[in-house]
């Protein structure tokens, strides 16, 4: 319910009147200058609302924009995409032009061979 409904259901123009009839008879000829400081006082108090409220906002975009530029990162992060090692093709086989005697000479003798067997 907001406030100045609520002011007016209960007062209703009876009440104003009556308020109005109050004001004069305590102030009289000061009513008008009650009445600006009254004003006065409204318009710095909207004031300081507003900039409380600017300063709430300030503080709430602030953040916000430090949630999403750490969530960027983030993403950043997350979506850095696995490099496989480039594929190269196996060397060429050497050709044989090494004879049979440059073979066994560069390992000391001839290659062994090993039987399949268990002995």
């Amino acid at each position: 319910m907001h406030l100045p409904l609520a002011f007016l259901d209960f007062f209703g123009i009876q009440g104003f009147l009556i308020l109005a009839i109050l004001g004069v008879l305590l102030y009289g000829e000061r009513l008008p200058e009650v009445a600006a400081s009254l004003g006065k006082q409204l318009v710095q108090l909207k004031k300081s609302f507003q900039g409380i409220r600017s300063e709430i906002e300030s503080v709430a975009f602030d953040a916000k924009h430090a949630v999403a530029q750490s969530m960027e990162k983030t993403d950043d992060f997350c979506r850095e995409e696995a490099t496989a090692p480039k594929f190269e093709p196996p060397p060429a086989e050497p050709t044989s032009d090494i004879s049979d005697t440059d073979a066994h000479s560069s390992h000391g003798g001839p290659l062994p061979i090993i039987h399949e067997s268990g002995v």
